[in-house]
């Protein structure tokens, strides 16, 4: 026993000593060599990204497949679940093949669709905006031009700030796109080069989620199998329990904002056929894609679109912005709240608090997965928080702590060493009458005697006792 004992305290010194080397080396290349470093990862992720985009797909397309698996096959899976080894039998891989297929199928002619009938009329509006932005900024400048003649005072105070309308389209705004125009038809090599690259990731990781869809049973049986062979039984337990609660959070959410998306791009689309404003399907698709973004979302996708109608017809565009806010209003009060309800757990504050960091540590991508990645680190740390809390015998409700203050004169007697605390005692006693009184509602008090008169007897009984 002594000889393991001494084994074990060597190989936790030995493994401590390896970590903090390997640390010491990490944060050398940090200090001195980053850029090599950030190649280096870069590399290591470029490599990985065929995979990671079969992970994504699949995680994003196992709600279809389990739905053609006991829904569209329905009968004969209720057949082959009375067997005990359904799991196993050749019935089942045949209906998860199946369903695996059906849905890869499903899944590439929604991308086959959007290819042919949306971007087509995307590529041809863009082309649209940037081939007649001279036309635009001479009908802007026209239109201004009318509006000071109407209104002398304004003319004279723009003269008066020295603001030229018309020398500021010609001389910033204009070269401005310009260069843009320019700077795209000049980099048009490198991004074929990269949509190539992108569509065999892309390929690639869709063979890779047939895989992970067919066999996902034995890849999870394999990981929860090396969880229990590293990890003390409890340790594991838990890592399971909160990648499944991590699961629910992060699917339900990404889930529900691309339905709740999708439904504000077709009305936007049919409001602005409705309405007859210029670009319908770009600017639907672009208020659909970053409606997914909260908060920020609906603005980072109707500001560019009021601009691009603006170059066309003001007037227009003033229509264009409230219709987009009755749009955005009626999704956060009355569709976003039916469909996601309090999917996160997070309060407006924490969302954009998860919105802003993510976004400044991974771009666009991190605008988007912020908020249920950030919500699944809330409740962790909350979880981790609370069972420290019952370590010490303390409430985890938030709401007991408004009223729980320091005791300065406790610090000065020398109570646990000046870390003692207090409720207040009036909230305290009222939180405890009532707890009393909910447990014990059935048991009336005798005739001339209360609840609380009862629940002071109690404290003196177990006082003395």
């Amino acid at each position: 026993m002594k000889e393991n004992k001494n084994h074990n305290f060597y190989f936790k010194i030995g493994m401590n000593g390896l970590l903090i080397v390997c640390g010491g080396i990490f944060f050398y290349y940090i200090l001195f060599h980053s850029d090599k470093l950030s190649e280096l990862i870069n590399a290591f992720f470029s490599m990985l990204t065929p995979i990671i985009a079969g992970l994504v797909i699949a995680y994003i397309l196992n709600p279809v497949m389990r739905f053609l698996e006991t829904k569209v096959f329905g009968p004969l899976w209720n057949k082959i679940k009375r067997r005990k080894d359904h799991t196993y039998s050749k019935e089942a891989k045949v209906i998860r093949l199946l369903s695996t297929f059906l849905t890869i199928i499903i899944f590439i002619a929604l991308i086959y669709a959007l290819v042919m009938l949306l971007f087509p009329r995307i590529i041809s509006n863009m082309q649209s905006i940037l081939g007649r932005i001279p036309v635009y900024f001479l009908n802007m400048d026209e239109y201004y031009a009318n509006v000071l003649a109407k209104y002398p005072k304004l003319e004279t105070m723009l003269k008066q700030y020295s603001i030229d309308m018309t020398k500021m389209f010609y001389d910033k705004i204009l070269p401005y796109f310009e260069e843009i125009i320019s700077k795209t038809s000049t980099s048009l090599v490198g991004s074929i080069i990269t949509i190539f690259k992108s569509l065999l990731n892309f390929i690639i990781g869709i063979i890779i989620s047939i895989y992970l869809l067919a066999d996902k049973e034995k890849f999870i049986a394999q990981a929860k199998k090396v969880l229990y062979a590293f990890l003390k039984r409890e340790r594991a337990n838990n890592f399971i329990n909160n990648l499944r609660y991590s699961d629910k959070i992060f699917g339900g959410f990404i889930s529900g904002k691309i339905i709740d998306s999708l439904i504000i791009g077709v009305l936007c689309y049919i409001g602005m056929l409705i309405l007859r404003l210029p670009y319908p399907v770009l600017i639907a698709v672009l208020v659909g894609i970053t409606n997914i973004i909260p908060y920020f979302g609906p603005f980072i996708g109707a500001i560019p679109s009021a601009f691009f109608i603006l170059m066309i017809d003001p007037k227009k565009c003033l229509v264009f912005v409230i219709f987009i806010l009755i749009l955005q209003q009626f999704d956060g009060n009355i569709l976003g709240p039916k469909i996601l309800g309090d999917s996160t757990g997070l309060n407006s504050f924490w969302v954009i608090f998860s919105i802003t960091v993510f976004s400044g540590l991974f771009g666009i991508l991190g605008m988007f997965i912020g908020v249920p990645v950030f919500a699944v680190i809330y409740a962790a740390f909350k979880t981790l928080i609370n069972k420290r809390l019952e370590i010490k015998h303390m409430p985890v409700e938030t709401s007991y702590y408004v009223d729980y203050d320091y005791d300065p004169d406790e610090e000065s007697t020398g109570g646990n060493s000046g870390k003692s605390f207090r409720f207040a005692k009036k909230t305290f006693d009222k939180v405890t009458e009532e707890t009393y009184i909910e447990e014990h509602d059935n048991d009336r008090p005798l005739s001339g005697s209360s609840n609380t008169d009862l629940l002071l007897n109690e404290k003196e009984e177990k006082t003395e006792v």
